[in-house]
């Protein structure tokens, strides 16, 4: 369904501080300045077709029903009900006459540095529908809400402020819903081990922007290739290569936002050494080249 002149009009009056970018089913989300998180309040009847992005997103209805459609599920979430969205998943959207709800859409990458949410991260990746009027739900709810007032205040750190409570809520749901999905400590494996994974964690964080190798941080650490690899992988839900990549599109996305520099600068500084692998690794983990989230942040 094509949106009108009118239509288009209308929502950005609403969305006072940036409107969402639609690009086939892609959408592309912005954010106020310093933010990852942005927070829409509607009680206007609305449909968004299809659609996915990289973003978590979040429905709370205040007042009536709204009907979501997740891949093949049809959610009808009412009132102080809330649906959790994965990152990546199709999903569209509709709202009827009175009703209310607020929508939250933040970047989850600040949350899944957490190392315990890393060794659950898959498990996260589904569709959570909180609905049983339950003690869970309820607290949920009540945190979204205070996210909601402070991202309307807009005090400084709010962006940090927001985060804490969205830590909070992931915190409650992997304790309430997937408290069997935590990998058990196994008495094999020493403390020692974690310390290591720790120390190698900082070493990368430290040496991405240089030709470090999966060998080097295992010579680092003093095991065998092969076990270092394994113990990573066991102890942060990340593999060497995926770990590195990210760690250098975290550093390449925030000069693309807030700098001028040429790609080739923005690629070298992030640590990779053609902009043929920059692009395409960017691409990879991101959805969009470079130069397209560039335009896209860099524009409202």
């Amino acid at each position: 369904m094509a949106e009108t002149d009118a239509q288009r009009k209308e929502r950005r009056s609403r969305y006072e501080d940036g409107f969402r970018v639609l690009r086939g089913t892609r959408e592309f989300v912005t954010y106020p300045e310093d933010a990852s998180i942005r927070v829409w309040y509607s009680d206007v009847a609305w449909r968004y077709d299809m659609h996915l992005h990289s973003a978590v997103e979040i429905v709370v209805t205040l007042e009536g029903c709204v009907d979501y459609q997740v891949e093949d599920q049809v959610y009808h979430i009412r009132k102080n009900q809330v649906l959790i969205v994965p990152p990546n998943v199709s999903h569209a959207l509709s709202m009827g006459e009175n009703s209310k709800r607020l929508l939250f859409l933040f970047e989850p990458e600040p949350i899944l540095e957490m190392r315990d949410i890393k060794k659950i991260q898959r498990s996260l990746e589904k569709v959570f529908f909180l609905q049983n009027d339950d003690e869970t739900q309820h607290r949920i709810f009540d945190m979204l809400l205070k996210i909601y007032d402070c991202y309307q205040q807009r005090e400084m750190m709010f962006n940090t402020l927001c985060f804490s409570d969205l830590l909070r809520i992931y915190a409650l749901l992997s304790q309430q819903y997937l408290a069997g999905d935590f990998p058990q400590r196994q008495k094999e494996s020493p403390v020692m081990d974690r310390e290591v994974i720790s120390s190698a964690m900082n070493y990368i964080d430290s040496h991405y922007q240089e030709d470090v190798s999966l060998e080097e941080v295992a010579a680092f650490t003093g095991f065998s290739r092969f076990y270092f690899s394994r113990s990573f992988k066991k102890q942060t839900g990340y593999s060497f290569r995926d770990y590195l990549s990210q760690r250098r599109i975290q550093v390449a996305m925030e000069l693309l936002i807030h700098t001028d520099k040429p790609m080739n600068q923005v690629a070298r500084e992030s640590g990779f050494n053609s902009i043929a692998t920059f692009n395409r690794t960017f691409r990879e983990y991101k959805n969009c080249t470079p130069t397209q989230y560039r335009a896209i942040y860099g524009t409202f």
